[in-house]
């Protein structure tokens, strides 16, 4: 059965823009391309045959202050707690909704890249995920994964480390 919900299909320059950063840094990176999209961890982890803690997935939330939101990297097999991201950061914060997601990031669920998102926003990294030699994460689309160490995602997201689970 074919699923007929709209999209939005993703700007070019987006990409491009995500692609400049990892050259602009001279990070090594793996791309991967899959004919299905990867819209959950789990669909990345069985389409790469890769541990389920070496996905990354890039959650947003939003909190009280206009216009600014949360980019928290999470291993694919744990879970974020509102209760202790709300801790972590000092501020009440809420699961951003799909719309919200897009026009914050310019990304859809399942899309949005770990770093070269656009906007005012703060990046925590789950500390599990620097236990991999490397870690996949979405490249901008849901079909375009990236290969890339730890210590790369850290510096080019500029995300501070914390124990998320």
């Amino acid at each position: 059965m074919k699923n007929n919900k709209p999209t939005k299909p993703h700007d070019p320059e987006d990409l491009k823009k995500f692609f400049a950063v990892l050259d602009e840094h001279a990070v090594p990176y793996q791309l991967r391309r899959f004919d299905r999209p990867a819209h959950h961890a789990s669909q990345a982890a069985e389409l790469l045959h890769c541990s389920l803690g070496a996905v990354v997935k890039s959650l947003v939330f939003t909190g009280s202050e206009d216009g600014k939101f949360l980019l928290v990297l999470v291993s694919g097999e744990n879970r974020v707690y509102l209760e202790q991201i709300t801790k972590l950061v000092g501020d009440q914060v809420k699961l951003a909704n799909p719309k919200d997601i897009f026009s914050l990031t310019g990304y859809e669920v399942g899309a949005v890249p770990p770093f070269g998102v656009d906007g005012n926003h703060l990046t925590i990294i789950d500390a599990d995920l620097m236990a991999f030699e490397y870690v996949w994460a979405a490249a901008g689309s849901q079909n375009i994964l990236i290969k890339i160490a730890p210590t790369d995602l850290r510096q080019l997201s500029r995300g501070m480390i914390e124990k998320i689970n």
